[in-house]
Parts: structure tokens; sequence; C-alpha cells
């Protein structure tokens, strides 16, 4: 039995330590892409797909690494003083684009990352908080949007045998 509770504990210390390299990859690429003046925004949505295909693949939850990796790519643009707004937007689509790639839940994982730029963003100002409010709302429809026009459902998270 204590065996079983050190491999289980062991387990989940790696998660959380993949968890938090994802994340730090996260604000990493955001300013290294600041210095040299690339898109933070594209960063910011190759970023969080990266992020939350590397949870899936370690058996992570899908959700909260898509909020922890958008709450802090929000973080680091304020930081750099990038463009808080675009970052979140993109953010989400990165959200979104990963969650149709691993074939999970793309509204959960869109609203999961919403509730991470927002945080961040409530955290930077009252006006910042409105701003990702409402590029999350243009954001959400957009995706739905595009979601009715090809026909196709959001797919569901595949279940691992």
């Amino acid at each position: 039995m204590n065996t079983l509770v050190t491999a289980i504990t062991g387990a989940r210390d790696v998660g959380g330590e993949m968890g938090t390299a994802a994340v730090s990859a996260v604000r990493g690429s955001i300013r290294a892409a600041s210095e040299i003046g690339a898109d933070l925004g594209a960063v910011a949505r190759y970023s969080i797909m990266g992020t939350i295909e590397a949870a899936e693949q370690i058996g992570g939850e899908l959700g909260g690494a898509a909020r922890s990796a958008t709450r802090d790519a929000v973080k680091t643009t304020r930081d750099v003083g990038g463009d808080v707004n675009r970052v979140a937007g993109q953010a989400i689509q990165g959200a979104a684009d990963a969650a149709r790639r691993l074939g999970a839940d793309v509204g959960s994982l869109m609203q999961d990352a919403a509730r991470g730029a927002v945080e961040a963003a409530d955290r930077i100002s009252s006006a910042a908080g409105r701003a990702v409010r409402a590029t999350v709302a243009e954001a959400v429809s957009g995706t739905k949007a595009l979601a009715g026009q090809n026909g196709r459902r959001p797919a569901t998270r595949r279940r691992r045998a």
C-alpha cells in the first residue's frame, strides 16, 4: 500500500512540475518575443496550444492548464508592455485550436482560458478587466460562428483505455 501511495504521489509531483514548466515556458516565450518585437498574440496562441497538448500527453487536467497558461500569458504581456487584449483573444483561440486537435470539448477549454484571461486582467485594473471581457466575448462568439458554419459540433474529450 505504501508503495502505491508513493508512486501516485510521485506521479502527481511530476504532473505538477510539468505544469509549472509549461507555464514558465509561456512566460519565457512572451518575454523573448517582446524583446525581438515579435507578435505576442501569435506567441500566446501557439504557447497555449502547446501547453494544453503537453498536459494531455501527461494525463493532466486540460482546463487547469488552459486557465493557468492564459492567466500567466496575460500577466506577462502586461509586464512587458504588450497588448493584453490581443494576447487574451489569441490565447483563447489557442485553447480552441488545441481542443479541436485533441478531440476535447472546445467550449469548455475556451471558457477555462477565458477565466484565466479575465482573472489576470482584473488584477491589472478594472478597465483592463472590462476590455478583456469584451475581447473574450468576441473570441467566443467568433469561434461559435465558425463551428456553426462548417456544421461541426465541438468535439468531446476522448477517454483513454
